[in-house]
């Protein structure tokens, strides 16, 4: 009886013409790919995302892509790759076409360059921001940032800067007084306003095009991680706004690296469109620091909080020249517990397996100790979908907070902790066969944790 290969799958579609299995014309073979070697880069905060693919370099092939390039309809339409296992997850990505390499002689290879319509959206225009609020109240964060909005003429796209629910409800609290930027996109607008309330503005294009603020992830303890291997639906695909969460053992990982390095705190560990001077902790958050024994650096930076006539931290209350605050008491902790997530870094090279499938920027990866004792938990930053020679391969880099071992959100690692030891993940029952189930079920099967 034959079988079918479990393998992660790769669909392009340019408006509706599917370059997986081309539809035969212009002397192409019918049902033959036109493209190979597709690669996706999701960034937590850098930029937006970007992809590339191999097109087929034969003659027929380019008489197809030169027909594609002059027709101007079909260049205004957007690039969708698809990522999926059949009976399975999926991940839709969209892209516009934003250029190509060729090269000739011996090895002849076109590569085709595509980003993200918000490249072009929020990156596009610089403008000058002045906004001065005069009333008691101040304005909310995301009425300054709709405002911004309206300043770059992109408010006739709905939704497209939306908040997880923790961001959400910070956002809202804060308030300020001023907004003044020189030669500034909205992108960047969209940042600062965001870092003043110590949340991260990510690019997505899942579904769509759009920015979503996120929180902190060790700041609120109410936060919820859903769980990557059971809360999205055959057929799929990831929320935007929801982090996931996937725990990574036996049958996930091809090479992982985890590096713990204390930085000095005064420096920002975030690779943003802007950098602000941050005020520095007059407690660690975490608990890991004492004033008694400076025989680390982060003991000896504790040492020196000592009140003096010099005040810690930023001056005139607000955080860059730019932006004013009336009332935000929770930017100066918010702002660095963002940073202190940023000071562990670890990177994973894998093959995509069903469970990952979908895994995305801001998602956590918790890991387990196989005796159950104990789990970590990493925030994604990037995430790369590599497909070639018959397979889709991850790349993924994560951080976290300075120090091993102990998770930095206890409520939500020990829910995962508990389903991992419910399916025979972790603890005295453990199997590499339990670890197989759970990389490789379909059609969601895996057991939900009670």
């Amino acid at each position: 009886m034959a079988g079918n290969l479990i393998q992660a799958r790769v669909r392009v579609l340019w408006g509706k013409i599917n370059l997986s299995a081309y539809n035969g014309d212009l002397n192409f073979p019918k049902g033959e790919p036109l493209v190979y070697d597709i690669e996706v880069n999701l960034q937590g905060e850098t930029q937006s995302p970007t992809a590339q693919m191999r097109w087929n370099p034969t003659g027929p092939g380019m008489t197809v892509y030169e027909s594609f390039l002059s027709n101007k309809d079909l260049m205004a339409t957007q690039i969708v790759i698809e990522y999926f296992y059949p009976n399975g997850k999926r991940l839709p990505l969209f892209f516009v076409w934003s250029g190509q390499s060729i090269a000739y002689g011996n090895d002849m290879s076109v590569t085709v360059k595509m980003q993200s319509e918000l490249a072009g959206l929020i990156n596009a225009n610089i403008r000058n921001i002045a906004q001065a609020d005069d009333s008691k109240k101040g304005v909310n964060g995301v009425e300054l940032v709709n405002y911004a909005q309206k300043q770059f003429g992109l408010d006739k796209y709905k939704d497209l800067v939306t908040y997880q629910d923790e961001a959400l409800k910070g956002m809202e609290k804060a308030k300020f007084q001023t907004n003044y930027a020189n030669d500034s996109t909205f992108g960047a607008q969209v940042s600062n306003i965001a870092q003043q309330n110590g949340n991260m503005a990510t690019a997505t294009n899942i579904g769509k095009a759009g920015i979503v603020v996120y929180a902190p992830f060790s700041w609120d303890s109410n936060v919820v991680v859903k769980n990557g291997a059971t809360d999205i639906p055959v057929g799929g695909y990831p929320d935007p706004k929801v982090r996931y969460g996937y725990l990574l053992g036996p049958s996930l990982i091809n090479t992982i690296t985890r590096n713990f390095e204390w930085k000095p705190p005064q420096q920002t560990n975030s690779n943003t469109p802007n950098k602000q001077t941050r005020a520095l902790p007059s407690r660690d958050r975490y608990g890991q620091f004492t004033t008694t024994a400076p025989a680390q650096p982060q003991n000896a930076q504790s040492n020196t909080l000592k009140p003096t006539n010099a005040p810690v931290g930023t001056s005139g209350g607000r955080s860059t020249p730019g932006i004013g605050n009336k009332d935000n008491p929770d930017q100066v902790a918010k702002q660095n517990a963002l940073n202190e997530e940023k000071s562990s870094t670890l990177n994973l090279n894998t093959y995509c397996v069903p469970v990952l499938m979908g895994i995305k920027p801001q998602d956590i990866i918790y890991i387990p100790s196989l005796t159950g004792k104990y789990l970590e938990d990493w925030i994604v930053q990037s995430v790369d979908y590599n497909q070639g020679d018959g397979k889709v391969e991850l790349g993924i880099q994560a951080s976290r907070i300075y120090g091993a071992g102990a998770p930095m959100n206890k409520k939500q690692a020990e829910i995962f902790l508990q389903f991992a030891k419910k399916n025979n993940l972790v603890g005295p029952n453990a199997t590499l066969e339990a670890w197989d189930k759970y990389a490789w079920t379909l059609g969601g099967s895996v057991p939900t944790a009670s």
